[in-house]
């Protein structure tokens, strides 16, 4: 399923406009700069509406860190919260995502729980076989946290280089589904991916692939198209450039 960050209003009006198009589904999800601008409060209502009208959106809190507030969202319903504690050295994790874990299990019994012990890097950072996930750390980190999903490093990116495009480790992606057959396995760092590798990796177990920049770049060009070419001063005018921009991105993602 793809999972996209929601910087705006704009870019989940894109979203929702999409899959009520499409009737695919997707996640919304924010990260703590995306929660802080937007409020993951407010995002839920609008996904509850949609829900309500029957539009399959699910919601996901993204990288989060603060234990008190992903607490808070999983008692007000959110899906899914992804618990982000890869800064930390990997038995600091393990012991952190466990006390969260349980933590939340008895307050929300059915929202899914992602954890991440490798932290990926961003495009313009170097790939070293030390920032990839180890298979056999992979199992280890699953067996003692019970979490339901991993995000892997496996030569994703967050970011997306206009350049050239990322390539993924097949090889070590089939590993890791191997070795964890019973687990969840998520990509972060979906924008700048080519279509065929993206394919394969849903294929060999990838269940959610975050797009955020690419529904920034968007929303970029189509703000500037917007301003460049209309005079108005109602902000609704120089807003529709941007969403149909957007609505591009999420529309060929959805039905790829």
């Amino acid at each position: 399923m793809v999972a996209f960050n929601i910087d705006c209003w704009e870019i989940y009006q894109a979203v929702e406009e999409v899959v009520g198009e499409t009737k695919m589904p997707c996640i919304v999800q924010l990260s703590p700069g995306e929660d802080e601008f937007v409020k993951a409060e407010r995002l839920l209502m609008l996904v509850k509406k949609a829900r309500l009208e029957g539009l399959p959106i699910y919601t996901n809190m993204d990288h989060g860190k603060d234990i008190r507030r992903l607490e808070f969202l999983a008692r007000l319903g959110f899906d899914m919260v992804h618990f982000d504690g890869s800064t930390a050295d990997y038995e600091s994790n393990v012991n952190l995502s466990q006390y969260f874990i349980k933590k939340i299990r008895p307050i929300n019994p059915e929202i899914l729980v992602e954890v991440e012990f490798n932290k990926i890097k961003t495009v313009g950072e170097s790939i070293d076989p030390e920032s990839l996930t180890k298979p056999e750390e992979a199992k280890d980190f699953m067996d003692k946290t019970e979490a339901d999903l991993l995000a892997v490093s496996v030569g994703n990116l967050h970011g997306a280089n206009v350049n050239s495009l990322e390539r993924l480790n097949l090889e070590l992606l089939g590993k890791i589904a191997g070795i964890i057959p019973d687990k969840l396995l998520t990509m972060h760092g979906g924008s700048g991916i080519e279509e065929v590798q993206l394919k394969e990796a849903v294929a060999m177990g990838i269940v959610k692939i975050n797009v955020n920049t690419d529904l920034r770049l968007a929303f970029r060009k189509g703000m500037e198209k917007s301003l460049a070419e209309n005079k108005s001063e109602k902000v609704y005018e120089w807003m529709r450039g941007s969403v149909e921009e957007v609505k591009m991105v999420v529309r060929e993602r959805l039905l790829k």
